[in-house]
């Protein structure tokens, strides 16, 4: 690269070989461009415009006024500043100087920055990144500029010698260096969004095993909770017991119906795990040295796919009642496949979990043992669904559907297993409750069999009387709570009008009925598959 202005009496390296040194421009118009010195004397100008000429020998142009003079010693150049002009080298205002290799010029109070080099009759044609950094550092120094335009300066001018003056290698290295770069941040860019998508797949799965835990502890029992059921027994049997003989006495037709429908209405108990979709693990519990199962600081059980304790178990309770001549047992479709409450099966899915029902079973007053249920089928348009249960339990037992929809005002008894386990130790006696205590078996599935055992599982009922019907609902003020769905709603005659589904505390604990058609519709859809 050389000067090209014209009329200049400037050589070019390949014209001569006296080249001695020559100045690199920096800045101002001539920024970029190389003026070779190569006589015994040179005069420098500068224009109004800040562009920079040298002309050898000792002429001058005349529209140009001269700004210095340089003068070969034998080694180097030598520049003197002529009058009214001023010149600083490396800083430092001169009036003449002796160059070295590497000095910074600078041509009046705002005129251009050169370089001084000496190049011993040979002029490199790639610059070494070394070098461009060096003199962006030296002009950065030296400048007497603003702080801000030296360094963008400095900047700007590294980055232009750095992509057109190093060698074709060193740039197809940089570019190379750069595609691999690229390539690594586009990477780990990737891998950072799947460990964040892992981290909320994880979160929403702990989220959903936290709350369906948190429900499962519902139903298991403390020390603390037994002594609060102890102290609260007496109260509750004599509250129960004058309640049932008031209605006994006040309606005998109602306290038929309870003693003949209580053997068909079955407590219901169960449990579903998580099995994992892609390796096909159930969840399980890790466990410690000592056998016990972990827990995280916040007390909270430490699970994993690959964990070695019992798989993780969601337990639940509801009711469920036979029906006559089929052995089949209606109960909720949210009781049958408790997972599709809330946002429970969203959650699990989406963390890479399929709900699996781990057992359930049924408990029947009058059986000492309890029976296995199966799923067989439930209903897409209501809160329904059908069990099957060993033939053993369905021996003289079973309730008969209503043909016909009952009237507004009608009296209605709702039977079930409100409240759960702890209604059914509180029905048991201060006595089984005291066992209980001392022998510390409080595990969910033991108290259900020990009632059991002891004859001591019967439902609750309550009388209501219904306010409105629908299609979809039959709703009524009949007294249940949690762990009576899936429980009978029955007429004067026994015959079931509707299946318990859901409370509605802000109506004055009304309660809604699942309409007895829409059981005769999934017994018909059922057999028909």
């Amino acid at each position: 690269m050389q000067d090209q202005t014209p009329n200049s009496d400037e050589v070019s390296p390949a014209a001569t070989d006296d080249v001695r040194a020559f100045l690199e421009n920096l800045t101002g118009p001539s920024r970029g461009r190389i003026m070779w010195l190569s006589s015994d004397r040179s005069q420098v100008s500068v224009d109004e415009d800040r562009a920079l000429l040298i002309t050898h020998g000792t002429g001058n142009r005349p529209d140009r006024e001269t700004a210095a003079r340089l003068t070969w010693s034998g080694e180097t150049y030598e520049i003197e500043a002529l009058p009214d002009n001023d010149i600083w080298v490396n800083g430092r205002k001169i009036g003449a100087a002796h160059l070295l290799h590497g000095d910074m010029i600078e041509f009046g109070e705002h005129g251009p920055m050169s370089r001084f080099r000496l190049c011993r009759q040979s002029f490199p044609t790639r610059w070494p990144v070394e070098e461009i950094l060096s003199d962006a550092v030296a002009y950065a120094r030296t400048s007497r500029r603003p702080f801000g335009s030296r360094l963008s300066n400095a900047l700007v001018e590294s980055v232009r010698r750095i992509l057109l003056e190093t060698s074709v290698l060193f740039r197809v290295t940089v570019i190379f260096v750069l595609i691999v770069l690229t390539t690594f941040v586009a990477m780990q860019y990737r891998s950072d969004q799947i460990f964040q998508e892992s981290i909320d797949r994880e979160a929403r799965r702990l989220e959903a095993v936290a709350i369906a835990l948190a429900q499962t502890r519902q139903e298991a029992l403390s020390a603390d909770e037994l002594a609060a059921l102890r102290d609260q027994l007496d109260l509750q049997l004599s509250t129960n017991a004058e309640r049932l003989a008031t209605l006994e006495r006040r309606l005998s037709a109602s306290a038929r119906v309870i003693r003949e429908s209580t053997a068909s209405v079955a407590f219901l108990q169960g449990a579903y795990g998580l099995r994992q979709e892609e390796s096909g693990k159930m969840l399980r519990h890790v466990l410690g040295p000592d056998g016990a199962p972990l827990q995280t600081p916040f007390g909270k059980p430490v699970v994993d796919v690959d964990g070695n304790g019992k798989p993780v178990e969601f337990q639940f309770t509801g009711t469920g009642f036979l029906l006559e001549g089929n052995g089949l047992l209606v109960t909720n479709r949210h009781v049958a496949l408790p997972w599709t409450t809330s946002d429970k099966l969203t959650a699990f899915r989406s963390s890479g979990f399929a709900p699996e029902m781990l057992q359930l079973i049924a408990y029947f007053p009058g059986l000492t043992e309890p029976v296995e249920a199966s799923f067989l089928g439930a209903s897409d348009t209501a809160d329904l669904a059908l069990l099957t249960v060993t033939p053993s339990a369905t021996t003289g037992r079973g309730l008969t559907l209503s043909q016909t929809v009952p009237d507004i005002g009608d009296e209605v008894i709702v039977m079930g297993f409100s409240t759960g386990l702890r209604a059914l130790i509180a029905q048991a006696g201060r006595d089984f409750l005291t066992a209980l205590q001392e022998t510390g078996e409080t595990d969910f599935w033991t108290v259900a069999t020990r009632l059991s055992e002891q004859g001591r599982i019967a439902p609750l009922a309550s009388r209501g009387i219904i306010a409105q019907i629908t299609a979809k609902a039959v709703i009524y003020d009949a007294e249940t709570t949690v762990g009576g769905s899936g429980g009978p709603a029955l007429d004067r005659n026994g015959q079931v009008v509707a299946v318990n589904a859901a409370i509605l505390p802000e109506f004055g604990g009304a309660n809604i009925g699942v309409p007895v058609q829409e059981v005769h519709r999934l017994l018909t859809t059922t057999a028909g598959k």
